[in-house]
Parts: C-alpha cells; sequence; structure tokens
C-alpha cells in the first residue's frame, strides 16, 4: 500500500501560507487589550480577531509558563531551602508564593489554594 506523503503535510503547508501581521497599538489600548483577553479568557490576539468578526478560540486549560535558567533555579532553590533538582517541590512553592501575594492584595481566592498546574502536560527543557 503506498503512502500519500500529500495528505500528511498538507495541515503543514496550509499553515506555511498564513501571513503574521504584528500591530503597534498606544500602551492604554495594549492594556486594555489585554484586560478584555483575560476577562474573556482568550489570548490578547484574539480579541483583535474578535473584534474584526474572525472566528477565535477560548483557551481550553489556562496557564501561565515560565523559563527558569539554571541561575533562576539555583536562586529559588535557596530561597525555598530546597534540592535544585527537586523541580516538582520548587514548582509548588512558586505556586503557593504567588497565590499568597494575591491573597494578601485581596485578589486571590481562599486560604489553602494553591497552584494546581496540570501535570500531564509535556515537559519542557528547564535547563537551556
Amino acid at each position: 500500500m503506498a503512502i500519500n506523503h500529500n495528505d500528511k503535510w498538507s495541515a503543514e503547508k496550509q499553515a506555511l501560507k498564513k501571513i503574521q501581521m504584528h500591530f503597534v497599538f498606544k500602551d492604554q489600548l495594549n492594556k486594555q487589550i489585554r484586560y478584555d483577553a483575560a476577562d474573556e479568557n482568550i489570548n490578547p490576539s484574539d480579541v483583535i480577531r474578535k473584534i474584526t468578526g474572525l472566528s477565535y478560540q477560548r483557551i481550553q486549560r489556562p496557564r501561565i509558563g515560565l523559563s527558569f535558567n539554571h541561575e533562576d533555579l539555583q536562586y529559588l532553590a535557596k530561597r525555598y531551602d530546597m534540592d535544585i533538582s527537586d523541580d516538582k517541590g520548587i514548582k509548588r512553592r512558586v505556586g503557593e508564593e504567588v497565590n499568597q501575594y494575591y491573597l494578601e492584595q485581596g485578589l486571590g481566592g481562599q486560604p489553602g489554594d494553591e497552584c494546581t498546574p496540570p501535570e500531564d502536560l509535556p515537559r519542557e527543557n528547564k535547563r537551556e
């Protein structure tokens, strides 16, 4: 049975045909777009798509991703008195600290709420 390579790469070929445009707005408008995106649980670029009548998707699993270099992990491990290899523990402590910060600002959830990032996602390269 012959393999049809055209079907295999058709989605990638379509993606290559897309044109990416960058927009520069005044600071206040950029902030408003980001606020609107957060309020509607969509990406800032999807706010533009929505305004202009294009299709867009809501964020399925909202999360914030951070990249830590080796020095960042060393700092955090020392700050939390943990071993640098305990990336799950460091991740938990960062989440707890962020939640506590916003709880003290009156913006967080209830005491005891914690960051529960999905563990089933593929791990990113933690050291560059």
